[in-house]
C-alpha cells in the first residue's frame, strides 16, 4: 500500500505482490470514504488534508457518523475543507507542513493555530495520525470486513515524504503513523516515488 499523506490531498494505492508468472502488477486507487455533507459519506480518490473540529453546534448531531465510527468528534476530508472555510477558527490545514517546523513544539495541541483558548486542540503529530487512521479503517472496513488477512496492518506501507524532511520531521511521521496503527513502515521521498511512477509509466 502507498501512500501520498499530501499537504492538500492525500490519497492511497495498492498493488498485489504475490504475482504468478508473467502476471503484471496494476496499481489501484483506493477511493476513500468521507463524508462529503452533513450524514452524507462518499467515496473519492482524493482525502482533502484538512481536518474540522466542530464546537457543540457547528454540525447538526450524529451528521458526522461513518460507517467505522458512528460518534466522530472531528472530521476529515472534503466536508472538513468545505465547513472549515466557513469556522476557519477551527480547521486544521497544511498539518504535514507544521511536522517540519521547528520553531514549535510539533508534539504539543497548537493547531487550529491563533484559534481562542476554548477551541479543541491538537498537535501536528496528532492531525497527521488522524489522517492515518482514517485511512486505515475505511481500509479494514471495505478490504478486510471478510478476510483478517488484508487488514491494513498487515500489509507493507510505503509512505511518501517531502525531501525537505529532516530527521526529525522524519521520525514525527513515524510516530504519526504508528499512532494510526501502522508498523510496517517505509519512508520514502517524494522525488524518488515520482521517479518510481515515471519508470512504471515507461
Amino acid at each position: 500500500i502507498g501512500i501520498d499523506l499530501g499537504t492538500t490531498h492525500c490519497v492511497l494505492a495498492y498493488t498485489q505482490v504475490d504475482l504468478i508468472d508473467d502476471q503484471e502488477a496494476v496499481i489501484h486507487i483506493f477511493p476513500l470514504p468521507q463524508i462529503v455533507s452533513p450524514g452524507e459519506v462518499k467515496a473519492q480518490n482524493l482525502l482533502p488534508s484538512f481536518l474540522f473540529l466542530p464546537g457543540p453546534h457547528d454540525v447538526p448531531q450524529g451528521s458526522l457518523a461513518l460507517p467505522w465510527n458512528q460518534e466522530a468528534e472531528g472530521v476529515v476530508g472534503e466536508f472538513a475543507r468545505k465547513r472549515g472555510a466557513e469556522i476557519p477558527n477551527r480547521l486544521v490545514a497544511s498539518a504535514k507542513s507544521w511536522l517540519c517546523h521547528s520553531g514549535v513544539d510539533r508534539n504539543q495541541p497548537i493547531l487550529p493555530w491563533d484559534s481562542p483558548p476554548e477551541t479543541k486542540k491538537v498537535s501536528p503529530v496528532q492531525a497527521s495520525a488522524i489522517f492515518l487512521r482514517h485511512m486505515v479503517d475505511a481500509w479494514n472496513h471495505q478490504m478486510a470486513a471478510e478476510d483478517p488477512s488484508a487488514r491494513f496492518e498487515n500489509q507493507d506501507i510505503y509512505l511518501t515524504v517531502p525531501a525537505s524532511f529532516d530527521a526529525v520531521a522524519r521520525e514525527l511521521t513515524v510516530k504519526a503513523a504508528q499512532a494510526a496503527g501502522i508498523e510496517q513502515l517505509t519512508l520514502i521521498e517524494e522525488p524518488q516515488a515520482a521517479f518510481y511512477a515515471w519508470v512504471e509509466a515507461q
